[in-house]
């Protein structure tokens, strides 16, 4: 497995085709609220395995924490543990040290695996693009 930050529009497209098989074919999201704005000045990260496009995420940096988003993993290469590695390999950048904070926006459904990444809910469920979510921090030292 190869986790890296996304250095050229290729990668990107890569990363563009793992998200539109993820939330848009297999959850229903629009691609209108799937990719937005945020894509531009967000740090992307892609995941391969054999050489093939597996996972990614993207990082948006704010003044006082970064937010982790769009964590998707294709389905031949889930149980993979793909996921946790991406969240172990973000949390390595410097950008993300020196903010010290990890927000993510997590569906209900990956609960359990932000758990487990060791972050904490931080509020009520609420619905976003049709989805049960709660958001969920995660202090790094």
């Amino acid at each position: 497995m190869q986790i890296k930050i996304a250095e050229n529009q290729s990668e990107f497209f890569q990363i563009v085709r793992i998200r539109a098989e993820v939330f848009v074919r297999e959850q229903n999201v629009d691609t209108i609220i799937e990719m937005d704005e945020k894509d531009d000045t967000a740090i992307h990260v892609l995941a391969t395995l054999n050489q093939k496009p597996a996972g990614c995420l993207r990082i948006l940096v704010h003044d006082d924490k970064v937010v982790i988003g769009r964590v998707a993993v294709l389905k031949p290469f889930r149980r993979n543990h793909i996921g946790k590695a991406l969240m172990s390999f973000a949390e390595t950048l410097p950008i993300v040290k020196e903010k010290g904070k990890i927000e993510v926006h997590a569906q209900l459904t990956a609960r359990d695996f932000y758990l487990n990444c060791g972050f904490h809910e931080i509020s009520d469920i609420y619905e976003e693009a049709n989805i049960q979510h709660v958001s969920m921090e995660k202090i790094i030292q």
